[in-house]
């Protein structure tokens, strides 16, 4: 019989920064996501509400929040 433990997880959100023109920002966003990645946080889900792209009632220059998820190790 296998049995399972629960993991634990723990949660953060980070503001990224996302300006009106994303494409020219794109290795900026990548290169703070690898990094929070080497200290095993995983992107769970990003809210693009408030980007222009993605809504009318957007605010340019807007961070965007992104949720983070890591297993805890004890």
């Amino acid at each position: 019989m296998v049995t399972a433990t629960a993991k634990k997880i723990e949660y953060r959100i980070e503001r990224m920064p996302f300006q009106e023109h994303p494409e020219a920002h794109i290795n900026e966003l990548l290169a703070r996501l690898t990094e929070l990645g080497k200290q095993g946080w995983q992107v769970v889900s990003v809210d693009l509400t408030y980007h222009p792209s993605y809504s009318p009632a957007a605010q340019p220059g807007v961070s965007l929040p992104v949720l983070l998820q890591r297993e805890v190790t004890d």
